[in-house]
């Protein structure tokens, strides 16, 4: 055996006591990852990195949407559940960073649609989505409202009714199936089981 091989040898068995650097750890469940790479065929529509929201303003410096690499799984899950129908996910809102949630709060201090900054969102734990559906060709569906429609109508129970909520119950159940749960006042909402465990993040989207 020569010196080099000697020294590379050396080097693996090192490695070996010591674990995997930092560079080679595993994934982990809780990291917050991109989804698009993930559901290439799902409609991205972020309101917030739009003026087309509820504030009227650009909130966010990027039209990227992330969430936790577990419920990104989940997430495609659903997706493929959905392809089965011919649909494709719409998708409006993901991770929010932290001092996204108070410029929200800021503007509607109502708790049946945004949380307190002080307690936080599973949006800001990067474990809720707000989504909706297009047709196989991206092309809209019919829904029960807009996104952001803080009134009675958005509410689940009146949303995913007759003809206007068919496609909010072909949503609901294909998230349902792969363990999300809905929101009671926003159709469009859902959020993966165990989110309130991840940690509240201020991590800036980019």
């Amino acid at each position: 055996m020569g010196r080099v091989d000697r020294y590379v040898l050396a080097l693996v068995l090192v490695r070996g006591l010591l674990g995997p650097t930092p560079d080679a750890r595993a994934d982990r469940p809780d990291d917050l990852v991109d989804v698009a790479p993930a559901i290439p065929d799902a409609v991205m529509d972020l309101r917030y990195a739009t003026a087309n929201n509820i504030t009227g303003e650009v909130l966010y410096p990027a039209a990227v949407c992330k969430l936790r690499r577990a419920v990104v799984e989940r997430l495609a899950t659903a997706a493929a559940l959905l392809k089965a129908r011919h649909r494709r996910l719409l998708v409006w809102d993901c991770y929010r960073p932290l001092a996204i949630q108070q410029v929200l709060w800021d503007r509607v201090h109502d708790t049946r649609y945004v949380a307190n900054p002080k307690t936080g969102s599973r949006h800001n734990r990067g474990a809720a989505i707000d989504l909706a559906l297009v047709d196989e060709d991206g092309k809209p569906v019919t829904l029960p409202t807009e996104f952001d429609d803080f009134t009675a109508a958005a509410h689940r129970k009146r949303a995913l009714k007759g003809a206007t909520g068919a496609e909010a119950r072909t949503l609901a159940a294909a998230m349902a199936k792969a363990g999300f749960t809905g929101l009671a006042t926003e159709w469009w909402h859902f959020d993966a089981p165990g989110g309130a465990h991840y940690a509240l993040a201020d991590e800036p989207l980019q």
